[in-house]
């Protein structure tokens, strides 16, 4: 997937994650306040779970239903109907099967149909999952969760000058100014759950963020301040993407995918996926019939054309039969025009053997 972001944005949210700092405006009864975001540290978190344990114990004791008790209720009263649960089912079913036939999907403008299909069966599922989830608002768990949230969103918030901006959490849960506290609460929430994983995965494969990857694989560099145990969730996932996309640009450039297909989230996952099932299939003794020379694609018995694995960019313009593509016993398989130069160039190749 690809963003139109300036190279000042990317730069932004690349120091949120690096620095683990995020600069945000909120509302007050007084008007705007500027406070900076950070995320918590193990220390502040063992001290967040101190708080949740506590506010369970006193949970208890007032005597609140458990989460359990909460779903036997819903049970009892037919809150959530079996016609319910198998309508859910049949909507996560038919949203797998939409997100597959997007995959499948080669052409932009096909896929704009799809998307609003996924969209309105979640809201969908969403809006059934949501039936009787107003109950769990008074059950023990939720009490303890929701203060627990209330001392990471004041062990998170700082100063311009990166100053606790509550001097203590019993401050901030005095703070007689709702609407700053609210909000404060709301962004921490958004901000705790990091970006997404389309943001991540596009920040790292961005050049500016590849530099000093690819350094720090060299030297052995430090590429967060923090040390490897108290990384944030932004910084680990982006370190995983940043592994998955370099094992990517260190394979064998017959095996490795197009710019166009690296840059699309769906069509990169449908061709490593086939790609490791081809590996996997030469692990275990079954190897694919290759053509000449080692370029690591699939080729048909008795043509010239090439087989390649899915996600080619012009698949739709390729012409192919469907009694070539059974003889490979493949179902996802795509053909390179005979015009084309990958296929000239492997006749040629094979013209010089013969000579």
């Amino acid at each position: 997937m690809s963003f139109d972001l300036s190279f000042q944005e990317v730069e932004e949210l690349l120091e949120q994650i690096i620095h683990n700092k995020k600069l945000v405006q909120l509302d007050s009864s007084k008007g705007e306040v500027f406070v900076v975001f950070s995320f918590p540290a193990a220390d502040d978190f063992i001290r967040g779970r101190h708080v949740r344990a506590r506010a369970l114990l006193e949970a208890q004791k007032e005597e609140l239903p458990t989460h359990a008790d909460m779903v036997a209720v819903i049970e009892e009263r037919g809150i959530v109907t079996e016609a319910d649960r198998e309508k859910m089912q049949a909507l996560r079913d038919q949203i797998e099967g939409q997100r597959r036939v997007r995959n499948l999907t080669k052409i932009e403008g096909r896929r704009k149909p799809i998307d609003e299909n996924i969209e309105r069966l979640s809201k969908e599922l969403e809006e059934l999952e949501s039936k009787g989830s107003d109950l769990f608002l008074l059950t023990q768990e939720y009490r303890a969760d929701e203060e627990s949230l209330l001392f990471l969103t004041w062990a998170s918030t700082y100063t311009i000058d990166y100053e606790r901006y509550w001097d203590s959490f019993a401050t901030f849960e005095k703070e007689t100014d709702l609407l700053l506290r609210t909000n404060a609460l709301i962004q921490y929430t958004k901000f705790n759950r990091g970006m997404s994983n389309e943001i991540i995965r596009f920040l790292a494969r961005h050049v500016i963020w590849r530099i000093p990857y690819s350094s720090a694989l060299k030297i052995g560099g430090p590429l967060f301040p923090r040390g490897l145990h108290d990384l944030t969730t932004d910084q680990k996932t982006l370190l995983y993407w940043s592994n998955f996309y370099q094992s990517i640009y260190e394979m064998m450039p017959d095996d490795q995918p197009t710019d166009d297909v690296i840059e699309d989230d769906d069509k990169l996952d449908s061709y490593m996926e086939a790609y490791y099932k081809q590996r996997e299939t030469e692990r275990s003794g079954g190897r694919l019939k290759r053509g000449s020379g080692s370029s690591g694609k699939l080729s048909t018995n008795n043509s010239d054309e090439v087989i390649v694995t899915t996600n080619h960019p012009d698949y739709l313009s390729l012409g192919y039969t469907d009694k070539r593509v059974k003889s490979e016993s493949a179902s996802e398989v795509e053909v390179i025009a005979p015009n084309s130069r990958r296929a000239r160039n492997r006749r040629a190749a094979k013209r010089n053997k013969r000579q």
